[in-house]
C-alpha cells in the first residue's frame, strides 16, 4: 500500500541522482545563457518526441508573503491575463497546441510551465512574456477566481493527512518561513487578499533577475536561447527586497490527531532533517533510501505482516527539512502499537548503525537514477528546475560528487544527529467511518441556466498559424510487432535518449468474469505475493539481485522493468523468474492473506469504496458481475491452492503483451525477451475476458457521507452503448474536448469556474471498452454549488445536442487534440501505456494517427448527431461524496 501523498509532504522530495560506472551520458546537450537583465535560462536538449517543456521559475513563494496565501494566489491570477494578453486569449493560444499547462507554488519557488509540440514554443514563449510584463490583477477577476481558490483550501483541508502534514510543519520548522501557509485561508481570501496585495506582491517579487527559466525537450539550444533574449531581454530587472531569515527553534516532541475517513490508520514520526545547503544534505537522502529499502527492517515491515505499507521520505527547504518515517495498519490495529514498533526499530539503528550493503545500493540508485530522467521531457525539465531553482545547484547531476563521498559513518550520524525520538513530532489518522449511503437529495436547481457566452478575441498572428495549418502529426515511434511462439505479443521501441530499457507487460484478464463464485480476492493476494521472491532466491535474495543493477521490478498481470540499457539481459532475467516462478509459500501465503482481509475490513465502510460501489449498482443491472467484491470473509477463506488455481488459469503468454522502449534493438530484445519467457506455455483454452453488454442505466442519485470532508466530490455517469472501435468514438472525444479540454477555453470550465465559481475543477470523460463504455463528468465543490453545477452541466449538454458547435470553439477543439498526439508520447511510460492500451483493445498501434484524423475531418453537425444519439443530460448516476446538496 502506498502511503497518502497529503501524509508524507505537500510536494515530493528532490531525488537528485547519478554517476557510478554506468554509460556516462543521456543523449542530451545542455546550453546555458544569462540575459543582461538577470534571467538566467538553461535549455536542455532532447529529442525523445517533438515536444518542449518550458518551466518558469520565479524564486519566491509563500516564504517572503505577508497574507497566507497571497503568493499561490498571484499564481492563480497570472492566469487571468495581462496588459499584452487577456485571459481568453493566453488560454486559447495554449490550447490550440493542445499543450498542457500549470503552476505550482512552494515555499520557495513558484514554478509555471506549458508543454507542447516543440514546433509551437515561440507560443509558450510569448504567452510567458506577457505574464512577465505586466499582469492586470484586477479586482473584479480576482473576485472571480475567489471562488474556485477557496474551493481547493476546502477541498485539500477536508483531507486529514493534509491537516496533520501542515501540524506537524508548523512543529518542526515552527518560527521558520518554512512553516507559513503556502495553500492560504477562507478568511484571508475573503478580507485580506485583494488587488492591491496582489499587484504588490507581483511588483516585488516577479522580475527577471529573480528567475530560472529552464527549457527542456526537440529544440535546437542555441536559437531557442536567441529567442528568449529576443523575447525577455528588453524586460528591466530590479531591486529585490531582504528575504526573511530562517531561525531554527529548539525541537519540542508533540502528538496530534486527526479522524479521517481513509480505510486504514496511518501513523507518521516527523524529524527535523538536513535542508539543501546542509553538508549533510546528500546523506540525509541516503538515509531515506536505506530505510524505504524492503530490505531494512522499517521498509520490510509490510512483509513480516506488521504494516499494510511504510515509506520513509523527506520534504527539504533550502536551510532545514522535515523527515517522516510512515506507516499504514488495518483498523484494527491501535496506532499505539505500530508508532512503538516504528519508534523501536529507529532506536535500533541509531544503536547499531545501518547495513553497509544497504548504503551502497542506495547510493548506486541515487546516481543510476540521471540515466532514467531523459525518458520523459516534462520530468526533465522539472528535475533540472527543482535542482538549480530551488536546491540551488549548478544541475541535476552536481549532486554525484556529494552522493560518492558518503560513508556508512556519514549516514549513521546523520541518523544519530536527526533521528532522535525524544524530540519526534507524531501524527496519527484513524478513520471513523459510518460505512452507509442514503438516497441523494435535493433536486436540480431551478434558475436562470443561460450560458454565459465566452468572449474569444482573435488571436494574436503567431497563435492563429496553428489554426491555419491544422494537420495530423506525423507519428514519432516506430514499434515493430512480432508474435512469439508462445504466444506472446511483443512490440519493440528502439529509442537511444539514454542508456536504460523499460519494459511494461499486461496479461489480458478480467477476476470479475474470470475468478470462480466464492474465490473473490484471490488476484489480489495472489498479485501481493509477488514480492515475496522466486523459486530461486528468497525476498531479500531478489531485492538484492535488483540493488546490484540498480533495476526495479513489478510483477501480475500488470508487470514491468526499469533497467540500464548494460544490465537488460540480466534484469529480464530477473523480471521473468519473479512473474513466472514464484515462490508462493505457505508462510507469505498466510501473511497476504490476513493483510489483505484487514484492507478489506476497513475499505468496506471507506465512502470512496462506498462511492464506487453505489455507482455500479446504479450503472448496472442487479446481480451484474461489475458488482463483485471480495470480503474479509471470502479473503479469510481462501488456500495456498486457490492462488495456484487461479494463478494457472489466468497467467498465460497467449494473453501477454510485452512492450519494450529504450537502449535496444528489435532483434536483441526479441532474443532477450523469448530466451527467459519463451518456455512459458498456455495449457488448455482461452478464458473469456470480456464483461457483457448491459442496457442503459436509469438516472438515480446516492449521498456517501464522509468524515471530516466539508468539500463535495462529485461525480456524474451513465453508460453509453458503443465500444471503442465505433466510428462514434473520436466524434464523442471531440465534443468532450469541447467540453472540458484547454482549461478555460472549454465550455465547463469556463462556464463553472471562471464565470460561475461553482467549482475547483471539474473533468468529463469518455471511457470506451472492448464490451462496456461510459461517458462521465466530475467535479469538486461546496454542497451549495452541487445541484447548480448539474443543472449548468445539463444545459450546456442539451445546447451541444440541438445546435451545432460554432466553427472556431470546435476548431479550437480539433487542434488541441491534433497537439495531444506527439505529447502523449514524450516519455517512456506514455509510450509504453498508449501501446499496451491499444494491444489490449486489438487496435492498430497508430490508433492515435487514425484518430486524430477522424477528429479533425469530423463535422459539426456529426459532434451534435453523435451527442444527440449518445448522450443522455437526464440520465446521469449521481455520486456525492463528503456532504449532500443542501
Amino acid at each position: 500500500m502506498k502511503i497518502p501523498s497529503a501524509l508524507l509532504g505537500a510536494a515530493a522530495a528532490l531525488t537528485l541522482s547519478l554517476g557510478h560506472s554506468i554509460p556516462a551520458a543521456a543523449a542530451t546537450d545542455v546550453v546555458r545563457a544569462t540575459l543582461s537583465n538577470g534571467l538566467r535560462v538553461i535549455v536542455v536538449r532532447d529529442t525523445l518526441a517533438p515536444v518542449a517543456t518550458a518551466m518558469m521559475n520565479y524564486r519566491v513563494g509563500s516564504d517572503e508573503q505577508w497574507i497566507p496565501g497571497l503568493a499561490h494566489a498571484t499564481e492563480h491570477m497570472m492566469f487571468r491575463g495581462s496588459a499584452t494578453l487577456s485571459s481568453s486569449q493566453l488560454m486559447d493560444a495554449v490550447g490550440v497546441t493542445g499543450g498542457d499547462f500549470d503552476a505550482d507554488t512552494t515555499s520557495t519557488v513558484t514554478q509555471y510551465f506549458f508543454t507542447v509540440p516543440s514546433a509551437y514554443l515561440d507560443i509558450a514563449l510569448r504567452a510567458e512574456r506577457s505574464r512577465a510584463t505586466g499582469l492586470l490583477m484586477a479586482q473584479d477577476q480576482w473576485e472571480q477566481e475567489r471562488g474556485p481558490i477557496t474551493q481547493e483550501v476546502q477541498q485539500d483541508n477536508s483531507e486529514a493527512f493534509y491537516r496533520l502534514f501542515f501540524k506537524m510543519q508548523d512543529r518542526i520548522l515552527g518560527g521558520t518561513p518554512y512553516a507559513k501557509n503556502t495553500l492560504g485561508t477562507v478568511a484571508d481570501f475573503a478580507h485580506g487578499v485583494n488587488s492591491n496585495e496582489l499587484l504588490k506582491f507581483y511588483r516585488t517579487w516577479y522580475h527577471p533577475n529573480n528567475a530560472i527559466y529552464v527549457i527542456a525537450g526537440d529544440v535546437d539550444p542555441q536559437a531557442t536561447i536567441a529567442k528568449v533574449r529576443e523575447l525577455f531581454g528588453d524586460i528591466p530587472a530590479a531591486t529585490l527586497p531582504p528575504r526573511e531569515p530562517v531561525r531554527l527553534s529548539p525541537l519540542r516532541s508533540a502528538l496530534f490527531r486527526e479522524t479521517s475517513d481513509q480505510s486504514f490508520t496511518a501513523v507518521a514520526l516527523g524529524y527535523r532533517f538536513p535542508g539543501y545547503e546542509s553538508p549533510d544534505f546528500a546523506a540525509g537522502q541516503v538515509l531515506s533510501d536505506v530505510l524505504s529499502s524492503q530490505r531494512s527492517t522499517f521498509g520490510g515491515l509490510p512483509y513480516t505482516g506488521k504494516a499494510l505499507g511504510t515509506e520513509f521520505v523527506t520534504q527539504v527547504y533550502p536551510k532545514a527539512a522535515m523527515g517522516i518515517a510512515a506507516a499504514a495498519v488495518p483498523v484494527a490495529t491501535p496506532p499505539e502499537a505500530i508508532d512503538r514498533e516504528l519508534r523501536a526499530i529507529i532506536d535500533g539503528y541509531r544503536a547499531d548503525g545501518v547495513p553497509a550493503d544497504l548504503v551502497a545500493a542506495a547510493k548506486l540508485r541515487e546516481i543510476s537514477q540521471l540515466e532514467f530522467n531523459a525518458n520523459s521531457i516534462e520530468g526533465l525539465a522539472s528535475e533540472w528546475s527543482q535542482a538549480v531553482a530551488i536546491a540551488g545547484l549548478a544541475s541535476p547531476d552536481s549532486m554525484i560528487a556529494q552522493y560518492q563521498r558518503v560513508s556508512v559513518p556519514d549516514v549513521d550520524r546523520v541518523l544519530r544527529t536527526y533521528l532522535d525520538n525524544r524530540h519526534v513530532v507524531t501524527a496519527y489518522a484513524v478513520p471513523k467511518n459510518a460505512g452507509v449511503t442514503s438516497s441523494g437529495s435535493g433536486q436540480l436547481a431551478k434558475e436562470n441556466n443561460a450560458i454565459p457566452p465566452s468572449k474569444h478575441e482573435p488571436l494574436p498572428d503567431w497563435a492563429q498559424h496553428v489554426l491555419d495549418h491544422l494537420h495530423v502529426a506525423e507519428q514519432t515511434i516506430a514499434p515493430t510487432d512480432t508474435t512469439l511462439p508462445n504466444g506472446i505479443r511483443l512490440i519493440v521501441v528502439p529509442e537511444h535518449i539514454s542508456h536504460t530499457v523499460v519494459v511494461d507487460g499486461a496479461i489480458d484478464n478480467d477476476p470479475r468474469v474470470q475468478v470462480p463464485s466464492g474465490k473473490e480476492g484471490v488476484d489480489d493476494v495472489t498479485d501481493g505475493l509477488f514480492a515475496y521472491g522466486t523459486t530461486s532466491y528468497d525476498r531479500l535474495a531478489f531485492a538484492r539481485e535488483l540493488d546490484r543493477i540498480a533495476a526495479s521490478t513489478s510483477a501480475g498481470t500488470d508487470f514491468g522493468l526499469d533497467v540500464l540499457s548494460a544490465d537488460f539481459d540480466r534484469g529480464i532475467a530477473l523480471l521473468a523468474d519473479q512473474e513466472l516462478h514464484p515462490a508462493f509459500r505457505e508462510s507469505d501465503f498466510t501473511i497476504v492473506r490476513d493483510q489483505a482481509a484487514g484492507e478489506r475490513a476497513g475499505e468496506m465502510t471507506s465512502p470512496d469504496f462506498l462511492a464506487q460501489l453505489a455507482l455500479d449498482k446504479a450503472l448496472y443491472p442487479a446481480g451484474d458481475i461489475s458488482q463483485r467484491r471480495a470480503t474479509p470473509k471470502t479473503i479469510g477463506a481462501l488456500s495456498l491452492s486457490d492462488v495456484k488455481a487461479w494463478y494457472a488459469s489466468a497467467y498465460r503468454p497467449d494473453l501477454t503483451t510485452i512492450v519494450v522502449i529504450g537502449d535496444t534493438t528489435p532483434e536483441s530484445a526479441h532474443a532477450i525477451i523469448e530466451k527467459y519467457f519463451g518456455a512459458w506455455k498456455a495449457e488448455g483454452a482461452k478464458p473469456n475476458v470480456d464483461l457483457p453488454t448491459v442496457p442503459p442505466n436509469a438516472p438515480s442519485q446516492t449521498d456517501v457521507p464522509a468524515t471530516g470532508r466539508v468539500q463535495a466530490s462529485v461525480r456524474l455517469v451513465e453508460t453509453l452503448p458503443i465500444a471503442r472501435t465505433d466510428p462514434a468514438f473520436p466524434l464523442l472525444a471531440l465534443a468532450n474536448t469541447v467540453l472540458t479540454g484547454g482549461f478555460y477555453s472549454s465550455l465547463l470550465y469556463h462556464d463553472l469556474r471562471e464565470v460561475r465559481g461553482y467549482v475547483y475543477d471539474v473533468e468529463s470523460n469518455v471511457a470506451a471498452g472492448r464490451t462496456r463504455s461510459t461517458f462521465g463528468i466530475a467535479y469538486g465543490c461546496d454542497p451549495q454549488n452541487t445541484l447548480p453545477a448539474q443543472a449548468q452541466i445539463a444545459t450546456i449538454l442539451a445546447q451541444l445536442q440541438s445546435a451545432a458547435i460554432e466553427p472556431d470553439r470546435l476548431l479550437r477543439s480539433k487542434a488541441l487534440l491534433m497537439g495531444e498526439v506527439p505529447i502523449r508520447e514524450s516519455s517512456y511510460d506514455g509510450v509504453t501505456a498508449e501501446l499496451l492500451h491499444y494491444a489490449t483493445l486489438g487496435l492498430p498501434l497508430d490508433q492515435n494517427v487514425v484518430d486524430a484524423g477522424a477528429e479533425l475531418a469530423a463535422s459539426a453537425e456529426s459532434v451534435r448527431a453523435a451527442l444527440a444519439r449518445y448522450v443522455r443530460p437526464d440520465g446521469f448516476v449521481r455520486i456525492v461524496t463528503g456532504p449532500p446538496p443542501p
